[in-house]
């Protein structure tokens, strides 16, 4: 490494000066080495483990078992063990990274009395003067009323921390899929399994007429993002598909949209958290949490951290954290 310092210094850099009196080779050689070791050191990116987890998983609807011997499937458990592997791999080569959230609680200061009025706006009074029928309103109405407060209040001061207080170079927001239940029915798993990322886009006519979306949208066409999160989002998806060897996810109707013909991965979709952040954002959707193969491997990942046990060699949460931190670095390594 010297030598090849001294040999750019002396045909490109320094060709007419005596740069050995006053550089140190060594210590440039070092600093080289370190840069080569970190290729991550000018990024910072922020992580946010999709949903909550904990307690929270039933409000958010992203709680089940198949049966009473199986362990629960709490999304957003699984992905801040993704998010947490991830920090630790890209903190090695030189990123800083942040998270959202390091636990199982909501980062929205607000509980869901403070949305009480806005629920019970949604939710038509009872006719009936009945005690039951009182107790039913009002029921419907917390509810909603937590809904709010985890969900959407959620996701909007997840926003609101991105932007003006951890103000990242990007963002990655990490989630786990699922399709829908045959006829409804919660313990028939399905057969097919994907994956796909999302990134801000596809605005349908009554969602561009509202104000709200409209400033949003001027937002991110004028700041620079989408090209970069078209950028990072072709690399992530790229790297998702090759790593779980899943097939790409096929939208169907007009809320999504694919952007790349040669990334089948990457959609784009007008979700509540890609519009509100303003440094680029992408999306992980990848597996199907009930479907027969991803459900397996789940159970069996689960079961070796409870027991503590070797992870699996195709353990689930670390192949997820290995497509991120692919994509990572296709998209910024230096």
């Amino acid at each position: 490494m010297p030598d090849q310092i001294a040999y750019e210094l002396s045909t490109r850099y320094t060709p007419y000066a005596d740069d050995a009196a006053v550089l140190d080779l060594e210590q440039i050689a070092s600093k080289s080495i370190n840069a080569f070791d970190r290729p991550l050191a000018s990024l910072h990116l922020a992580l946010d483990p999709g949903h909550v987890g904990g307690i929270w998983a039933d409000w958010e609807w992203r709680n089940f078992r198949i049966s009473e011997e199986d362990y629960w499937i709490r999304e957003g458990e699984l992905v801040l063990e993704v998010a947490q592997r991830i920090r630790t791999r890209l903190t090695n080569l030189g990123a800083e990274v942040t998270l959202l959230r390091e636990d199982y609680q909501p980062i929205n200061p607000m509980n869901f009395i403070d949305y009480w009025p806005l629920a019970a706006a949604e939710k038509m009074p009872p006719t009936e003067p009945s005690f039951k029928s009182q107790l039913d309103h009002a029921l419907k109405v917390r509810n909603r009323a937590i809904r709010l407060a985890i969900v959407r209040g959620e996701i909007a001061e997840r926003a609101r921390l991105v932007n003006e207080v951890i103000r990242p170079d990007v963002l990655i927001s990490l989630h786990i899929n699922a399709a829908e239940w045959p006829d409804g029915n919660r313990d028939q798993l399905v057969d097919g399994d994907h994956a796909h990322v999302l990134i801000f886009g596809c605005l349908s006519e009554t969602e561009l007429a509202s104000p709200n979306q409209q400033v949003r949208l001027l937002e991110k066409l004028s700041n620079g993002s989408g090209t970069v999160e078209a950028q990072l989002g072709a690399a992530l998806g790229s790297a998702l598909i090759e790593t779980t060897g899943l097939p790409a996810s096929d939208y169907q109707g007009r809320n999504a949209i694919r952007i790349d013909p040669e990334v089948p991965s990457l959609w784009a979709r007008n979700l509540m958290l890609l519009r509100l952040v303003d440094c680029p954002t992408v999306l992980m959707e990848p597996y199907i949490t009930n479907s027969h193969s991803s459900y397996a491997r789940i159970q069996k990942a689960l079961r070796a951290r409870e027991y503590h046990e070797p992870l699996p060699a195709d353990d689930i949460l670390v192949e997820y954290a290995d497509a991120v931190v692919t994509g990572v670095l296709r998209a910024y390594e230096r």
